[in-house]
């Protein structure tokens, strides 16, 4: 676990539009403690740490311009290792002993899920990220709000931009993990909506090294693409096997292959592949966030929705925050009394503008809609390039049915 407090984000052209809200003087005040647990070394890991960081930009930016009502914003950080036990004993630890606001983290299903019923039984709201497994919020959970999309979101997505490229037939392959089989179901469900047809499918367990035997039924068929639901190690077996074994048909992955690690392993088997992302690099403030992280960490990062959806998550943290019946139960000492104010600001306001998305989405949320993403207007294409380094703006007259 670690802390982090003040810090100071010098964006050279990001606007983050915080000092309204942030007046006082922090120093007779007490810290306001937002609790963050995420993978942060484990399969996962890569999508921890980037919203981690994205988060802290939000953090740290608002404590430079002086807190919230002169609060200083304090961070506590757990590894939940991808462990949806340890996950949930860190959200309980949270609520209980560090007296923390609100939990934010969430990328893997499994320790999503398991956080979920914690923050029911201490009433404290729960961000969750990018955790996409659909039943997560078919039955909207009282404190929890998620930022990232549904993977029936992204099944929307990818079924129409097939739907538009002349598609009519495909083959799916997953792992059979949560991720991977939800997937999957909604996948068939999508495609069907637009006339595609699954003519062959396949599952495999995470830890298969050889995926030889489903590539090869896959290749038999006459699917005219291949639909890649994976997590990063074993997405990366599997590209690499659709190259060795010569495939020859356009591949779309879902998000899992924004990650870096999966890019990293399959190297140039990950090139031309398509992957839904939710991050506009056409738009002026994604580019100065990018450069802000950049500058702030001392490190190139690809455009991906793993940084944006922490920052985002946190900068909704901080506005709702802000709001007059949340100041005065923290300043009165009843953090319960905050963390339900901070619930029902979330719902009062109900949209927030952020970095995911087109220009003219929004997240929104209700009390009977707890994931903020838009069915439309959200997903942007994207694909890999130059052995699996970059992520660059696709060419579509290039992804037709193969023959």
């Amino acid at each position: 676990m670690t802390r982090t407090g003040k810090g100071l984000l010098r964006t050279g052209g990001l606007a983050l539009a915080m000092t309204a809200l942030m007046a006082g003087t922090a120093l007779s005040k007490d810290a306001i403690r937002i609790c963050s647990i995420d993978d942060r070394s484990g399969a996962a890991a890569d999508t921890g740490n980037e919203s981690y960081r994205g988060l802290k930009m939000a953090v740290e930016a608002a404590n430079a311009a002086g807190g919230i009502n002169g609060h200083m914003i304090e961070m506590i950080e757990y590894d939940g290792k991808t462990d949806p036990q340890l996950s949930a004993s860190f959200a309980a630890r949270c609520a209980e002993d560090d007296n923390a606001l609100l939990i934010i983290g969430g990328n893997p299903a499994g320790p999503a899920a398991a956080v979920m019923p914690i923050a029911g039984e201490y009433d404290i709201p729960f961000f969750m990220l990018s955790a996409g497994t659909d039943n997560l919020t078919d039955n909207p959970a009282p404190w929890l709000f998620r930022f990232g999309p549904r993977n029936a979101q992204d099944a929307i997505a990818y079924a129409q931009l097939l739907d538009q490229q002349g598609f009519k037939k495909v083959a799916l392959i997953y792992n059979t993990l949560p991720f991977g089989l939800d997937s999957a179901t909604v996948a068939r469900k999508y495609l069907a909506e637009h006339g595609i047809s699954v003519v062959a499918e396949e599952g495999y367990d995470i830890a298969a090294t050889d995926l030889s035997p489903q590539v090869l039924n896959l290749k038999a068929s006459d699917a005219e693409a291949v639909l890649v639901f994976p997590y990063p190690a074993d997405g990366a077996r599997v590209l690499k096997t659709l190259d060795q074994l010569q495939v020859g048909k356009p591949v779309v992955v879902s998000r899992s292959a924004l990650l870096k690690t999966l890019r990293e392993i399959a190297g140039p088997a990950s090139d031309g592949i398509l992957i839904p992302n939710t991050v506009d690099t056409g738009r002026a403030d994604v580019q100065a966030f990018f450069q802000a992280y950049e500058q702030a960490y001392g490190e190139e990062t690809q455009p991906t929705l793993y940084p944006v959806i922490g920052y985002d998550a946190g900068m909704v943290a901080l506005q709702v925050m802000a709001r007059p019946d949340v100041m005065a139960a923290i300043e009165g000492g009843d953090i319960q009394a905050a963390r339900t104010a901070l619930r029902d600001g979330v719902l009062a306001q109900g949209t927030f503008k952020g970095l995911q998305g087109k220009e003219t989405a929004s997240y929104s949320f209700a009390d009977d809609k707890r994931h903020g993403s838009p069915d439309q207007d959200w997903f942007i294409f994207t694909t890999v390039a130059n052995g699996g380094a970059d992520l660059v703006p696709p060419d579509l007259s290039k992804f037709v049915p193969a023959h």
